[in-house]
């Protein structure tokens, strides 16, 4: 709207932000106590994204439209005075929701509240704006306008429908429970482990190693593995734990392991550990005695 500008006011968001706080609340420490890196910043990403695109609703009536703008103004609706064929004071319900919501033959733009006005378009269309002050609102339009405030079907007798914010933030909340879901099944998963003829690779979800046999320091199998420290980039389920971490005395490690089922493989080479085990103490005592046999043929 280029006008002059006769109204603005900005409201903040409640019903969008306490909602995501919450569950930003519960599942953060969820993620950090499992040590699941990835999903963290993609839900703290998403969940910025939302807030930057929805934290206020600021309202402009100007001399020939009004407006209303989300956050930073990517999303916004403007209704020129000349596609306005009436307007009128409406009060919504709780169960409307906030939000951009779709209703029979219109859409509702509200961040707080139950009071909007309502603008049937000569398009046959509704828009319905929130404000907490429609009285106001209503006062400014029809000076702008030179035309008295109307009346509508009320709008609880229109059929709701979910808007872009509520498909974005369904969107945002499913994509977050996949992703952890996804991190916890791949690091729950045992490890893949083939003793090849040149090199041994080891692999579990997002994490894997390939090393060649000359590059092997040693090859031991313990019983006790050092502290292991904080994680650098990896993943852990209570026991279970893939990726990198620091380990005491080791600096950087990759482990690969159950740390509640001894013995442990232990690689060494000149830039790391590679510690790997199964739930099966005999699958990994078995495991030791290939890469043995293989580091043995490999020095001949």
């Amino acid at each position: 709207m280029t006008g002059d500008v006769l109204y603005r006011r900005t409201q903040i968001a409640w019903p969008t932000i306490v909602p995501l706080l919450v569950v930003a609340a519960i599942l953060i420490p969820l993620f950090i106590r499992m040590q699941l890196t990835p999903a963290i910043w993609i839900t703290v990403g998403v969940y910025a994204l939302i807030l930057l695109l929805f934290t206020t609703l600021t309202v402009t009536v100007t001399s020939d439209g009004v407006s209303a703008a989300f956050g930073i103004g990517v999303v916004s609706k403007s209704i020129p005075f000349g596609e306005v064929e009436s307007f009128a004071r409406l009060r919504t319900q709780w169960f409307n929701g906030w939000g951009i919501h779709g209703y029979r033959g219109g859409t509702l733009y509200n961040a707080s509240g139950l009071s909007a006005v309502e603008f049937h378009l000569t398009s046959g269309r509704y828009v319905a704006i929130g404000t907490p002050d429609p009285d106001a609102v209503v006062a400014v339009l029809a000076q702008a306008m030179a035309k008295p405030e109307s009346t509508h079907e009320p709008v609880g007798a229109r059929r709701w429908t979910w808007g872009p914010q509520q498909k974005i933030g369904a969107v945002a909340g499913v994509f977050a429970v996949v992703v952890a879901g996804m991190s916890i099944y791949l690091t729950v998963q045992p490890p893949d482990a083939v003793v090849g003829f040149d090199s041994f690779y080891v692999g579990s979800g997002f994490y894997r190693d390939t090393i060649p046999y000359p590059s092997m320091q040693s090859v031991t199998l313990e019983d006790r593995l050092p502290r292991i420290g904080f994680k650098t980039n990896g993943s852990s389920v209570g026991s279970v734990m893939r990726g990198n971490f620091r380990v005491d005395g080791w600096g950087a490690s990759r482990l690969f392991i159950n740390r509640n089922v001894p013995p442990f493989v232990v690689i060494t080479t000149p830039d790391t550990h590679v510690v790997v085990n199964f739930s099966d103490p005999a699958r990994t005592r078995q495991l030791y005695a290939s890469i043995k046999a293989q580091m043995r043929r490999a020095a001949r």
